[in-house]
């Protein structure tokens, strides 16, 4: 495509519109001048704050980039007004956008426009620029994970989903591996891991990713009480952000929920939140523990890890449900549970954000029951309501 094309395209469709909140403010220019590179209009360009995000003009914004660090703590606020905005929203790792990685001629800052655009329903946007400025390259770089074993942590949400392939394949026949090391057979994994009522017999793992904490907490607060089951919450977000969504989804269900902590007993009634840096496993008694990465991930956490960690102990008492996100991460994990027997549901399309992430699922053909995140919550209570185990 020609560059008149290009222009084109994009006068077409109009300037996609985007609003940057950065912890750093040579961050924050750095990202502004690889947008309007871009061709894209960047309309405001504020500090992170609960404030800043009050003061975005939603009239005026099509998407909104939050590049976080994860050394600046955020108050609760924060959470809470980015949870009830509604621009959509793409994270970035601003710790993990200053490495020094693969770099390639800007790819990571096309890969960047290509998310802002589709979440912003720009589907016919293309990257208006040839090639990113040298200064913009020196000081954002790039974060496509090239074949190096050794890699920084990336970006949430940045990456497309076929770079995850083999390294979420890898990660599921390590777990295999690891258990069966230690002498565990499969067929015994099945029976209830609890004892004496105490620990959770039935664990069902959520997946989130984009719009999946406004999803999950709409779910969480529709959950009927004393249901025998526990969740194990996989939502990509920055590690800063882990103990603030616990905070406020805490708020809305009866429910308690926390941050996973290492040799916490995880019983019926309870929401455990999986870390970004580092594994969440169960043993047999079902407390938690917490086990180094030792296979990076595109995305953190990365929910086909943690499906698989939690199915090899629960086996068909693992069910699974996937909400609002892009790309598939997930779809690997919500096999297995399938395959062991477990239950697979996915949000519908319709009440997504962003709905790749269910879609993927459901093209698998394991999905047994689609709805809102309202509907999710009636139908765990009605499955419940005829299904005591």
């Amino acid at each position: 495509m020609s560059n008149a094309e290009m222009t084109s395209v994009v006068e077409t469709s109009q300037q996609l519109r985007v609003a940057i909140l950065s912890d750093s403010d040579k961050q924050s220019q750095n990202l502004r001048l690889l947008l309007e590179s871009s061709g894209m209009d960047v309309v405001d360009e504020q500090r992170l704050s609960a404030a800043s995000i009050k003061q975005l003009d939603t009239d005026c914004t099509d998407v909104l980039l939050v590049d976080m660090d994860d050394s600046v703590e955020h108050e609760l606020d924060f959470l809470d007004e980015l949870l009830e905005s509604p621009i959509p929203i793409l994270f970035n790792d601003a710790s993990s956008t200053r490495m020094k990685v693969a770099q390639r001629n800007s790819d990571w800052g096309r890969m960047l426009t290509k998310k802002l655009a589709n979440i912003a329903g720009f589907t016919d946007y293309q990257h208006s620029a040839q090639q990113a400025t040298p200064t913009i390259e020196d000081s954002i770089n790039e974060t496509i994970v090239d074949s190096e074993p050794e890699i920084a942590e990336p970006a949430a949400f940045m990456i497309e989903a076929e770079y995850l392939e083999d390294i979420e394949q890898q990660a599921i026949h390590r777990v295999k591996d690891e258990i069966n090391h230690e002498q565990e057979e499969i067929k015994d994994v099945s029976p209830p891991v609890s004892t004496a009522g105490i620990a959770a017999r039935n664990v069902w793992v959520i997946g989130a990713s984009i719009g999946g904490p406004q999803s999950v907490k709409r779910f969480l607060a529709n959950i009927q009480t004393n249901l025998p089951v526990a969740f194990v919450l996989a939502q990509h977000i920055g590690s800063n952000f882990v103990s603030l969504l616990a905070k406020q989804l805490d708020k809305v269900t009866t429910m308690n929920v926390i941050a996973a902590k290492e040799g916490h007993l995880l019983k019926h009634n309870e929401v455990i939140i999986a870390p970004t840096s580092e594994r969440i496993t169960l043993d047999k008694q079902g407390y938690v523990r917490l086990k180094p990465m030792e296979c990076k991930s595109i995305y953190t956490p990365s929910i086909d890890t943690v499906m698989t960690d939690i199915s090899m102990r629960y086996g068909v008492r693992t069910s699974a449900i996937m909400f609002s996100g892009m790309g598939n991460d997930g779809v690997r994990g919500s096999q297995l549970i399938a395959s062991r027997g477990g239950r697979v549901w996915a949000q519908d399309a319709d009440s997504c954000v962003i709905s790749s992430m269910p879609d993927s699922t459901r093209r698998a053909g394991i999905v047994g029951f689609n709805g809102s995140p309202e509907d999710l919550a009636n139908q765990l209570d009605e499955h419940f309501k005829t299904n005591t185990k």
